[in-house]
């Protein structure tokens, strides 16, 4: 699918407070949305939100977001940052209920099932060995807008052009998708996990380097991804430092000090998946979300371009990563959308 028309869609005059000096080293007051002439967002305060990964490094990489420039819609930064796991803020800086405020944001969207405002491209034989696949919008950065990258691993033996039509969307929606080469190591196999880390390590990298995405991403609000044995890896290497939210979609048993908050899919016939996340949940000491759909077995999603499950995915990252409110009602309340057919028994903790 090709994503939304060319250029995307207006950022609501330009909503998004100062970015408070991003990885990049950059400081932008009052960055714009997508298109159009998005002026400067009111600033709010330096105080206002959480400190995120201010100071942090791994491998070399530092990231310089200590402060918020300004919150979401120039106001300051809510409570509420998230679970709290080792000192570190889930989501990054404290947003209404754990979202990133001061950063960029997303025109608002009611229908989390369709393309995204960008239109899309995708590059094939990239990254390290030349061997990844990216899913991203065509045209980066406008108006000063932040792409959050996502890592994904697919699942075991299988190239990643199976979930085409899911990471096509969620490019759409602004986010840039760094595909892995086949995954052929069972669940917890080392060489999954290396590459996953060097497919995250190279794009974060790209954010430096003259040439298409040069301080275009949003590189420590990173998303860690990946499907059966893809999930597993992307939980184990979620603890990285850029990394501010991880999802697994039927991955399997997996553990690693997380300090953002973690998305966990499986289905109710997922008779390989659903025990074993049901062990990764129980060890998760995050922000916890385990969503059970009614009917999926393990293969659901590789054949349904991310089913019903896409859109709950999809609303999680707009949520903790651009601060969306209207994706709040997936995951939070009684009567969330999650929480109702054709999802069952939802699992939560350490929720705020």
């Amino acid at each position: 699918m090709a994503g939304g028309a060319s250029g995307g869609a207006a950022a609501n005059g330009g909503t998004t407070g100062g970015l408070g000096g991003g990885s990049s080293g950059r400081s932008a007051a009052g960055a714009g949305g997508l298109s159009g002439s998005a002026g400067a967002g009111t600033a709010g305060t330096s105080s206002a939100g959480a400190p995120g990964h201010a100071g942090e490094g791994t491998g070399g990489r530092a990231y310089g977001g200590a402060t918020n420039g300004g919150a979401t819609n120039g106001s300051a930064g809510a409570t509420s940052g998230g679970a709290t796991s080792g000192g570190a803020t889930s989501g990054g800086a404290g947003a209404t209920n754990g979202g990133a405020a001061g950063g960029p944001s997303l025109p608002p969207v009611t229908d989390y099932k369709a393309a995204g405002p960008f239109s899309t491209t995708v590059e094939k034989n990239v990254g390290p060995g030349k061997v990844y696949t990216v899913y991203r919008p065509t045209t980066l950065g406008q108006n000063g807008f932040l792409h959050a990258p996502i890592i994904f691993g697919p699942g075991i033996g299988q190239e990643v052009s199976v979930h085409t039509t899911m990471l096509t969307n969620f490019a759409s929606h602004g986010f840039v998708v760094v595909g892995t080469p086949v995954l052929n190591g069972g669940p917890g196999d080392a060489a999954n996990r290396k590459s996953m880390q060097d497919g995250l390590d190279w794009i974060i990298a790209q954010n430096d380097v003259a040439g298409t995405y040069e301080h275009k991403l949003w590189v420590d609000h990173a998303i860690s991804m990946g499907y059966s044995v893809g999930g597993t890896s992307a939980v184990e290497i979620g603890g990285d430092d850029a990394v501010a939210t991880t999802v697994s979609i039927h991955g399997h048993k997996a553990s690693a000090a997380l300090h953002g908050p973690l998305l966990q899919t499986t289905g109710t016939l997922d008779t390989v998946g659903m025990p074993l996340q049901k062990q990764t949940y129980d060890m998760s000491e995050v922000q916890t979300f385990l969503a059970t759909l009614t009917g999926a077995d393990h293969g659901y999603i590789q054949n349904a371009g991310g089913g019903e499950e896409r859109p709950a995915i999809l609303a999680w990252m707009r949520y903790f990563i651009y601060s969306d409110a209207g994706a709040e009602r997936y995951f939070y309340g009684n009567d969330c959308v999650l929480c109702k057919a054709p999802w069952e028994n939802p699992q939560r903790k350490n929720w705020p």
